[in-house]
């Protein structure tokens, strides 16, 4: 299967544009064929709850990344679709698992695998399995971007910034893996805290946020100093050319519980090891049996493998699984198992 790869430049709107004139059909066809978006996510927009949620949502986002609102207007644009729809698409997450705690056919099992592998000595990869719906396995594509600096309605101005990523069709790059120029390697995971919010952020503004980020802390500080709080949990996987300690880094979040606004932020130090030391991944403990290929390629669950390709009891597909290999500075994308493909589909150098 070929992957598809499209570099732009401009501003954030520009950007969207271009990205929804290239990718257009893709992005009307995961809208006409995205089972969960026709048949829950549009019906609870229609309702009086979920048109409240909607706008709760669209409200929070304008007011704190009104860049990424634009972006997202851009990409309606290009692609000649409703911008109603692809924020829709952006709060995906959120009203699916409201849905899921009041109705029992909701099934939103979908969700990634990060694995993370630290020796002292090399290796050093941060390998992540891509599991999504079914259509994104043939829609997704790279995104590789420049993006110019923008001016804030305060008159602050953001800079410039640059990043790969690999998207879901009509929605914001960071919610699946990439890197920066600033040598910062993310993969993105789901994570189902007990808390989940309206009026806050959705999760998938900032996973974009986070493509800006030029360090681990810097990457933490994006996510505590939201003024309003994320909307619901996730994992961000951190790994950076740059960093002397040798750590890798998982950062889990989560709303703050009660009306306090904010966002609750643990970030776990990967520490390297010598071989022969027990791998896990972060922060579950469930272990790593050889290095990395294997794991991110397994099968053997009948029901809920490592690598997903569709059960009965799971209907999701691992789409891409990425590998960034940190001492050689490149990122392999495959887009079959990576157990069994020889070689990967693209290879990305991470020049900084």
């Amino acid at each position: 299967m070929s992957l598809r790869v499209l570099h732009v430049t401009g501003s954030h709107r520009e950007v969207g544009r271009q990205v929804g004139r290239t990718f257009g059909r893709q992005i009307r066809e995961f809208l006409e064929k995205y089972r969960n978006f026709r048949n829950l996510l549009l019906p609870f927009l229609n309702s009086a709850e979920g048109r409240q949620v909607y706008e709760g949502y669209l409200q929070v986002a304008q007011s704190v990344y009104p860049q990424y609102i634009e972006e997202v207007q851009g990409t309606a644009e290009g692609a000649q679709v409703s911008f109603e729809h692809l924020f829709l698409l952006h709060c995906r997450p959120e009203m699916l698992l409201m849905l899921k705690s009041k109705q029992q056919n909701v099934d939103e099992t979908s969700g990634c695998t990060s694995v993370f592998l630290n020796f002292c000595n090399g290796p050093r990869l941060l390998a992540h399995n891509e599991d999504c719906d079914a259509n994104i396995q043939k829609l997704g594509y790279v995104l590789v971007a420049n993006v110019k600096p923008y001016r804030l309605p305060n008159g602050d101005v953001l800079p410039e910034e640059n990043f790969t990523a690999f998207c879901y069709p009509g929605v914001l790059p960071g919610v699946a893996y990439g890197y920066n120029s600033h040598g910062v390697c993310f993969s993105t995971n789901a994570l189902l805290a007990k808390t989940l919010k309206c009026d806050r952020i959705v999760r998938h503004f900032l996973n974009r946020a986070l493509l800006t980020a030029s360090s681990v802390e810097q990457a933490a500080g994006i996510l505590q100093n939201t003024p309003v709080g994320v909307a619901m949990g996730f994992c961000s996987n951190l790994a950076t050319l740059h960093d002397n300690s040798g750590r890798m880094y998982s950062i889990e979040c989560a709303p703050a519980e009660g009306e306090l606004p904010g966002t609750l932020v643990s970030v776990r130090g990967i520490e390297p090891v010598e071989k022969g030391s027990v791998g896990h991944y972060y922060h579950y403990n469930i272990t790593i049996l050889s290095l990395i290929y294997s794991p991110s390629g397994d099968t053997k669950d009948p029901d809920y493998p490592v690598y997903r390709h569709g059960t009965v009891k799971d209907e999701v597909r691992t789409a891409t699984t990425a590998i960034f290999h940190l001492e050689a500075g490149v990122l392999e994308i495959y887009t079959g198992n990576p157990k069994t493909q020889p070689e990967p589909d693209c290879v990305f150098h991470l020049c900084v």
